[in-house]
C-alpha cells in the first residue's frame, strides 16, 4: 500500500509530524519519513513512501539485536535507508525509513547509510525513548508532542546560530532565545575556567530580586552541578540566608567535547512564576550541550585562550558599559619564533605557545582582563579600568615571566623572550581594530629597538610615527590595487645632439585617489620597499605596461621609440618575479632595443651578482639595461665595468645644480667621459629649464629628460598619439606614391 498523508493509524500524530520537519532540517536531500515499531506496525507516514519497499527492507534485516542500517535503490533514482532502532539492551524497538532523491547514487551503500545515520543522530536518540515507552497514552503522548516542539525549535534555533557564525554575540542570543521559551526571568551561562559569565534579565519588574537571587545562588549551583554531572530543578522557596535564595531554578551542565563539565546553564523565575517542569527540563540540558559547543567555538582549541573574533566583542562590550574608566589593549609577539621551530623543532616550538599562554592569567594579569591567542605567535591582552602606565607595568611582568621560561635541552635551551605594544582602547568607529593596530605597532618598534621590551603607542614617537603611516599606506596600496586606481603615466627622453628627436619614454606610476585626482605614489612605494612589497607594484608595472605597448609593437619598431621600465632592488632578488618579467617579455613579442629595464645603481651594486645575471637572461630577448641615479653610489665605477649597461641616467641631485655648483659640473662631466669611453649613453634626469639642458649638451651629455621637454602624461594618450601619428605619415606616403 502506499501512504497518502503523514499518518499513524488512529488518526493524526502531531509528533511524527515534528519529527519529519526535525529528519528534513537535518538532512535536507529527505523527502519521506517512515517510522515502524518493531512489530512492522506503523507509528507513522508521509505520503510518497510505498510501504511494500519498506516492509521488505525490514525484513532483509533480520531479527539480529543490535542497531543495523542499510541503503536500497528504488524506481526513479529514489534511495530508501532503513535505520534499525535498539534499546541500550540490544533489544529491537522499530525502524527509521528516510527515503531522499539524490542526482547521483551513492558507490558505497553502507557508508551511505552511516552518513545518514550519523546526520540523523540528535533525533534517533528521541524516537529511541518513545520507542522504548511502547504506545503512548494520552499524558505520554502529549509530552512526547511537546518534546518533539521543543527540538524543532531548537533546531531552528541552531541553524540560525551556525550561519551567523562572524557574530561576537552568539552566546548571548542563545540565552536570550532560551529565556524568551521557557518563560523564566533570569538566564545565564557561567565557565569560570573561561572566565565567562554572560548575564541576561528577562523581566525589569524583578530584576533586582532575580539578579540579588543569582549572585547568592551563582557558586553553588555550579559547584552543585560539577559534582553531580546532572541537571538540578527546584521549585521551592529555599529561604533567604546566605547561599539560598527565594526564586525557582533550573541548571544544567555546560559539557565540552570531552564531556567534563565546564559550567552551568542557569535559569531562575520567581517564586510567584510558573513551576519549571519536565518540558523545560528536557529543552534546557539540550541548551546545555548547545552552549558547551559554542563555548568551544569563541576559544582557541591549542592554548584556551580567547580568539581574535572573541575577544573584540568583549572589547565592544567594554566600551558600550558606559563607565568613565580607561582601556588598554596590550600586544605580544614572541622574538625569533621562526629560529625556535628551526633549530628545536615544532613540537617544542607548540610547547613554547601552550607555555606563553599559561602567562596570560593570574597572578601575572589581573582578575579583570581578557587574553586572546590572535595568530600563530602572537597574543593580546584586554585590561578594562587601565591606565597605559598600568598596563605597561602588566605586559612588563609577562614579559619577565617569559624571560625566565625554561625549554629545550638543558646544555643549550632555547632563547624566549616577548617583544610587547601597548595602546589605549579608545571608543570611537571601530575602536578595536584601531587599538590592536596602534599596540601592534607599539611592538614593531619594540622588536625594532632591540627586541624582548615593551613600548607604548605613542604619537610623539617620530619613529612609531612612520611606522603607523607605513601601515596606511599599505593599505591604500591594497585598495589601489583591488580597486584599480594605479595608472600608468610617461614621460619623453629627448636627444640634446638633435633638438626634436625623440629616444623614447620612461614609464611613472601614479595612483588615482579617491576623490578622482591624480597624485604621485611616493608615500606607497616607500612604505613597499620597508615591507618587501615592491615585488608586487613592480610586476604590476611591468605586466599591465607590456599589455599595453604589445598593440603598438610595430609603431615603436617604426619610429625606434625605446621605452624604460623601473626595476627595483627588491624585484632584481625575487626570482619568481624575474620569470614571470621574462614570460611576459615573451609574450608581449616587442622589437629588438624597443624595451629598457631601469635599475638604480645602489641595488645593482648591492645585488651584483643577480643584478649580472637578470641582465643576461633578459638581454637574450632584445631588452636593453640602463642604471637609473648613476652617480649617487660608491662603487659606480664597479658597477660600470661589471655589467653589460646601454645607458646612464645622471642623478637629478647633480643635473638640477649643474649651472650653479662647480662639483656638480664636475661629476656631470665625468660621468659623461667615463660613459662615453665604454660607448655608454649617457640620460640627464630632472631637466627642468633649456638653459639646463645648454649647459648639459655643452658638456657632451647625450639625453635629457625633465618638465623641460614634457610632463608626465597618461601611457594611453601618448600611444593613442604615436598611433594617430603614424596613421598621418602612412597617409601622406600613401598621396605621395
Amino acid at each position: 500500500m502506499k501512504s497518502n498523508a503523514a499518518t499513524r493509524p488512529g488518526g493524526s500524530d502531531s509528533a511524527f509530524d515534528s519529527y519529519v520537519q526535525i529528519a528534513r532540517s537535518l538532512r535536507p536531500t529527505i523527502s519521506d519519513v517512515c517510522l515502524l515499531a518493531a512489530s512492522w506496525e506503523v507509528r507513522g507516514c508521509t505520503r510518497a513512501l510505498d510501504m511494500s519497499e519498506v516492509t521488505r527492507a525490514c525484513k532483509s534485516l533480520g531479527e539480529s539485536a543490535g542497531e543495523q542500517a542499510i541503503c536500497a535503490l528504488l524506481p526513479g533514482n529514489k534511495w530508501l535507508s532503513l535505520i534499525a532502532l535498539a534499546g541500550a539492551d540490544g533489544r529491537r524497538l522499530g525502524f527509521l525509513c528516510v527515503q531522499e532523491t539524490l542526482p547521483r547514487g551513492p558507490s558505497d551503500r553502507p557508508r551511505q547509510a552511516q552518513e545518514v545515520r550519523k546526520a540523523l543522530a540528535p533525533l534517533l536518540a528521541c524516537l529511541r525513548r518513545d520507542l522504548a515507552s511502547g504506545p503512548p497514552s494520552a499524558p505520554r503522548a502529549r509530552a512526547r508532542t511537546e518534546r518533539a516542539a521543543e527540538l524543532e525549535w531548537l533546531f531552528k534555533l541552531t541553524t540560525q546560530l551556525h550561519s551567523s557564525l562572524d557574530d561576537g554575540r552568539l552566546i548571548e542570543r542563545l540565552i536570550e532565545a532560551a529565556g524568551e521559551r521557557l518563560g523564566c526571568g533570569f538566564g545565564a551561562l557561567f565557565v569560570p575556567g573561561k572566565r565567562l559569565c554572560v548575564e541576561r534579565c528577562f523581566s525589569s519588574s524583578d530584576s533586582a530580586v532575580l539578579t540579588d537571587s543569582w549572585a547568592r545562588v551563582k557558586q553553588p549551583v555550579l559547584t552543585w552541578v560539577q559534582r553531580q554531572n546532572k541537571p538540578l530543578m527546584a521549585n521551592r522557596s529555599s529561604g533567604t540566608h546566605a547561599g539560598r535564595s527565594p526564586c525557582k531554578i533550573l541548571a544544567v551542565p555546560v559539557p565540552a567535547k570531552s564531556g567534563r563539565v565546564i559550567g552551568a546553564l542557569t535559569f531562575l523565575g520567581t517564586e510567584e512564576g510558573e513551576d519549571f517542569t519536565s518540558r523545560e527540563l528536557f529543552l534546557a540540558r539540550h541548551l546545555g550541550r548547545q552552549a558547551g559547543q559554542l563555548v568551544e567555538m569563541q576559544f582557541d582549541l591549542m592554548t584556551g585562550l580567547y580568539t581574535r573574533r572573541s575577544i573584540e566583542e568583549r572589547a565592544e562590550r567594554t566600551l558600550e558599559s558606559g563607565a568613565a574608566q580607561e582601556h588598554c589593549i596590550v600586544y605580544f609577539d614572541v622574538d625569533h619564533m621562526h629560529l625556535i621551530n628551526e633549530l628545536y623543532g615544532f613540537e617544542l616550538g607548540a610547547e613554547l605557545i601552550v607555555r606563553i599562554a599559561e602567562l596570560m592569567a593570574q597572578p601575572l594579569l589581573p582578575d579583570c582582563a581578557i587574553a586572546a591567542r590572535i595568530d600563530t605567535d602572537r597574543f593580546v591582552a584586554l585590561l578594562p579600568g587601565h591606565n597605559a602606565q598600568q598596563a605597561v607595568e602588566v605586559a612588563e611582568r609577562i614579559r619577565q615571566a617569559a624571560s625566565r621560561l625554561t625549554l629545550g635541552p638543558i646544555a643549550t635551551p632555547a632563547d624566549v623572550s616577548l617583544s610587547g605594544g601597548v595602546a589605549q582602547l579608545i571608543p570611537v568607529p571601530m575602536a578595536f581594530q584601531h587599538a590592536l593596530s596602534a599596540a601592534e605597532l607599539a611592538c614593531k618598534t619594540a622588536k625594532s629597538r632591540g627586541r624582548n621590551r615593551v613600548e607604548l603607542y605613542a604619537l610623539e614617537d617620530e619613529s612609531m610615527m612612520r611606522r603607523h603611516g607605513n601601515v596606511i599606506a599599505i593599505g591604500r596600496l591594497r585598495e589601489a590595487l583591488n580597486g584599480d586606481r594605479l595608472l600608468l603615466y610617461a614621460q619623453p627622453i629627448v636627444s640634446l645632439r638633435k633638438p626634436g628627436t625623440y629616444l623614447g619614454y620612461e614609464i611613472l606610476l601614479r595612483l588615482r585617489t579617491e576623490e578622482g585626482g591624480v597624485e604621485t605614489p611616493g608615500e606607497i612605494v616607500e612604505a613597499a620597499s620597508r615591507y618587501q612589497l615592491l615585488p608586487t607594484i613592480d610586476k604590476w608595472v611591468t605586466e599591465r605596461a607590456l599589455e599595453m605597448l604589445a598593440p603598438y609593437r610595430s609603431i615603436l619598431n617604426t619610429r625606434e621609440i625605446n621605452v624604460s621600465i623601473n626595476v627595483s632592488g627588491q624585484s632584481i632578488c625575487d626570482e619568481l618575479f624575474v620569470s614571470q618579467l621574462a614570460e611576459s617579455i615573451k609574450a608581449a613579442r616587442l622589437p629588438a632595443s624597443c624595451l629598457s629595464i631601469e635599475i638604480t645603481e645602489q641595488a645593482a651594486v648591492t645585488n651584483l651578482a643577480r643584478a649580472s645575471r637578470l641582465i643576461s637572461e633578459l638581454m637574450s630577448y632584445g631588452v636593453q639595461f640602463a642604471l637609473d641615479d648613476f652617480g649617487t653610489g660608491a662603487n659606480s665605477l664597479s658597477a660600470l665595468k661589471s655589467l653589460q649597461i646601454s645607458r646612464v641616467k645622471i642623478d637629478g641631485s647633480f643635473v638640477r645644480e649643474v649651472r650653479t655648483d662647480i662639483n656638480s659640473r664636475a661629476t656631470v662631466r665625468a660621468v659623461v667621459e667615463l660613459a662615453a669611453g665604454l660607448s655608454i649613453d649617457t640620460v640627464a634626469e630632472c631637466v627642468e629649464t633649456q638653459e639646463t639642458a645648454e649647459e648639459l649638451r655643452a658638456l657632451g651629455v647625450d639625453f635629457g629628460q625633465g618638465y623641460a621637454f614634457g610632463r608626465p602624461e597618461p601611457l594611453s594618450d601618448i600611444l593613442s598619439s604615436l598611433s594617430a601619428d603614424e596613421s598621418r605619415r602612412m597617409h601622406r606616403l600613401f598621396l605621395e606614391s
